[in-house]
């Protein structure tokens, strides 16, 4: 049975994906929310999806709906309450990375999702990629790794909520997060923090996974050529490939029931949260 979606922040740059991964698994995209009105991308996808600006609107709209699925594309510090709104209002939900900015969020959400039946899936698409398949295939040299990411950003960005640390919950979870989960997920759920510094462009340090040291590297620096890699030893795993298309592997697992939940980001969150502190 084809399944219907709402989505709330429709006008930002990562809505496009989802909006694409819900055509491509047969979905039905019937309604979105976002003050800015620049949503032509829509005409793309779903032509005849009703638009609105203003919460009170699309609220009345959906209740009275049968959406089976809430799609949360909206800025990194209104997560928790848009996924609360939508599990109250019977839907499940699936969320862009970070799902939420701390532990305390993490933990209320777990007891929504039980009072309500419903549960909000997370996309940390990293997680589905073969090359996270080949580097936990791999021999990681002398127990060591290099992860480099640069995605360009233009004055822009510290202009806007993204560059506020307690919006977006800085540079190490805005553009981190989903490659920390990846360092967690590969070489082991207990880490520690050697060193780490947080700038406005950049950020990095020495973090232990499991047995594995991982120096990182992660930067909006527009002079310098984008870059999303893992290097040990000889071996160079190019964590960009096919990285679009993994959003409708997200949505073929989450229509499974094999979604990334709630209770596998406690160390994610968690470790996003502790190096905003340094």
């Amino acid at each position: 049975m084809k399944k219907n979606y709402a989505i709330i922040g429709a006008a930002g740059f990562v809505a496009p994906r989802h909006m694409r991964a819900i055509k491509e698994t047969g979905g039905n995209l019937i309604a979105v929310l976002d003050p800015a009105d620049s949503v032509g991308i829509l005409d793309s996808y779903f032509p005849d999806c009703k638009y609105f600006s203003e919460f009170e609107r699309f609220d009345r709209y959906c209740v009275n709906q049968d959406i089976d699925y809430c799609v949360v594309c909206s800025p990194n510090y209104l997560h928790f309450e848009h996924c609360k709104w939508a599990l109250h209002a019977g839907m499940d939900v699936i969320c862009e990375k970070p799902t939420v900015l701390t532990t305390n969020e993490l933990n209320r959400l777990k007891v929504i999702e039980y009072a309500t039946g419903h549960s909000v899936y997370s996309i940390l698409q990293l997680r589905l990629g073969d090359v996270a398949t080949k580097i936990k295939a791999s021999d990681i040299s002398n127990n060591s790794a290099i992860l480099t990411y640069c995605t360009p950003r233009g004055i822009w960005y510290n202009e806007s909520w993204k560059g506020a640390p307690a919006k977006s919950g800085g540079l190490s979870t805005a553009i981190g997060v989903h490659l920390l989960d990846l360092l967690l997920v590969l070489f082991g759920m207990e880490y520690s923090i050697i060193s780490w510094n947080n700038g406005l462009i950049s950020c990095g340090g020495v973090i232990k996974f499991g047995e594995v040291k991982v120096s990182i590297d992660l930067s909006i620096e527009r002079t310098n050529e984008p870059i999303r890699s893992l290097t040990s030893g000889k071996n160079v795993f190019n964590l960009s490939k096919n990285f679009t298309d993994l959003h409708i592997e997200s949505y073929r697992r989450i229509l499974l029931g094999q979604g990334v939940r709630l209770r596998e980001l406690h160390q994610t969150i968690a470790l996003c949260e502790e190096l905003r502190g340094y």
